[in-house]
């Protein structure tokens, strides 16, 4: 990956405004979208993507405290009387439903065609009291788990943002929004206080409802987040046509996860994603602001501009497509499991070895060298699986800063680090998944830029990188020399 350390200025593009300042409220108007396509001029207007409700939809108004009798002071769960509200708004051809500031409880929401949430700013939204914390529960859901279709639905902010807060649930397995089969959909305006729950807050999600039942045509803006878990963040994409990301901020996780590894997708035999468009994508003290990550699905174009990673392990993470095996025999032992797989691919076949489908099925990844051999291979325990891949994708304007400590990275990444490095990496917790230390470089980039199985290219500029020591490694790419072999074991634990 070839990373230009240079400004990039095109004639006639209006780059999104916003004020840095804490006491600004991020909620502009998106008009248009500048974004470099091959360094050329494209124009991107808000109208591609989302279309808003017509003036007769806008005029049916209703109340969610006066019009439905919820009270926004209590701790009470108010999701019946919001789904009522929304139920009856889409039987009558739709229309806005204002939601008060103040306090209240949901879970379970399911959204309906041409129905508008506008919630008043300063508004605090928690998941409802006492879920189980074994289940995974959404808070809004845009037909993913309903048989029907959605169009024209939103979820606003009014007058500025307002919170989701998910801290001190009895459950970690919260989703802010899980958008599925919707079209014509738009997310905006609200900040998410979070405490490492395990799902990306906003999932964009394949349901196999029908044909091409994911969502299609809408945009998701001026969100941000804290606290994230690094093996998440505030965005998934599994399956998308047609849909711009703008002003998302997130610290801790990845911002913009591009990881098309949903299962159903894979028995499908369909989804991913495609016409994806990205602006002001900012990630402080996490993982990545954006990652590339197709496991085994092809998936279309990705265009973006203006990225800015402070204090993390790298601005943009691009990961080559693989093939992933399960063990169809649910094996006790999973060094068993990857004999098996061995004992047909040959030694070194396997290159991870971990646990699938909530800790129940041992699966292996399948080393990048080996992918042409295992597609093609006579057995079926381990043929057929072509690894995925993105069309060429662009990464413009890239601003990244160093920081000596708060950057979360995986253990793949520490042998990039200068052994001299390693006294400023700490484990902050008994399960190795993540260590806390020093931003390591820009791009981490595993792919070959070829037309070999599961290689693709996604082609990064920057326009400011500073701080780094001399002796990093800035630009990771597949073939790139391992610089410490320290082992993980010599890591202590963070204070």
């Amino acid at each position: 990956m070839k990373v230009h350390v240079k400004s990039i200025y095109l004639a006639s593009i209006a780059l999104f405004a916003i004020g840095c300042s804490k006491n600004v409220e991020e909620t502009q108007d998106l008009n248009e979208a500048a974004i470099s396509d091959d360094l050329t001029v494209l124009k991107v207007a808000a109208s591609r993507f989302y279309t808003a409700p017509n003036a007769a939809v806008r005029n049916n108004k209703k109340n969610l405290v006066s019009d439905y009798g919820v009270n926004n002071t209590d701790t009470n769960d108010d999701s019946a009387k919001l789904d009522l509200a929304i139920k009856e708004l889409s039987n009558s051809d739709g229309g806005v439903l204002t939601i008060p500031k103040g306090t209240y409880y949901f879970n379970k929401i399911r959204m309906r065609s041409n129905v508008h949430l506008e919630i008043e700013k300063g508004t605090v939204i928690y998941p409802t009291k006492g879920l189980a914390p074994a289940q995974n529960h959404r808070i809004f859901d845009f037909a993913n788990k309903t048989e029907d279709k959605i169009e024209n639905a939103s979820i606003t902010g009014k007058g500025g943002k307002f919170i989701v807060d998910l801290r001190g649930n009895t459950s970690k397995n919260l989703i802010v929004a899980d958008v599925g089969n919707v079209n014509n959909f738009k997310i905006s305006d609200f900040s998410i206080k979070d405490e490492k729950t395990v799902f990306a807050s906003v999932l964009i999600s394949f349901t196999d409802n029908g044909s091409n039942a994911w969502p299609h045509n809408g945009i998701i803006e001026n969100i941000s987040q804290t606290n994230a878990h690094t093996g998440y963040g505030l965005i998934q994409a599994y399956a998308a046509d047609n849909v711009l990301f703008n002003n998302l901020k997130c610290t801790g996780g990845v911002t913009l996860r591009l990881e098309t590894d949903n299962l159903a997708m894979k028995t499908a035999n369909k989804g991913g994603v495609r016409d994806i468009f990205a602006s002001k994508i900012k990630n402080t003290s996490g993982l990545t602001p954006v990652m590339f990550s197709p496991h085994f699905m092809e998936n279309g174009k990705v265009t973006i501009d203006d990225v800015t990673a402070i204090g993390c392990a790298y601005a943009v993470r691009v990961e080559h497509g693989f093939i992933e095996i399960f063990d169809k025999q649910n094996r006790a032992s999973g060094e068993a499991y990857k004999n098996y797989i061995e004992g047909i691919l040959g030694a070194g076949s396997v290159s991870e070895l971990y646990k699938r489908n909530n800790g129940r099925t041992w699966a292996v990844r399948i080393d990048n060298d080996f992918s042409e051999a295992a597609y093609n291979h006579s057995n079926p325990a381990v043929n057929g699986i072509k690894p995925g891949n993105f069309n060429n994708s662009t990464v413009s304007n890239v601003k990244v800063t160093y920081k000596n400590t708060g950057a979360k990275l995986k253990h793949l990444f520490l042998p990039y680090l200068p052994c001299s490095e390693w006294s400023k990496v700490c484990k902050p917790g008994p399960s190795g998944f993540e260590y806390n230390g020093p931003s390591l470089g820009v791009t981490i980039d595993n792919t070959k830029r070829d037309n070999s199985l599961g290689n693709y290219n996604v082609n990064v500029t920057t326009s400011n990188v500073s701080g780094f020591p001399n002796n990093h490694i800035l630009n990771v790419k597949y073939n790139t020399t391992k610089v410490c072999t320290n082992g993980i074991g010599t890591i202590t634990s963070c204070n």
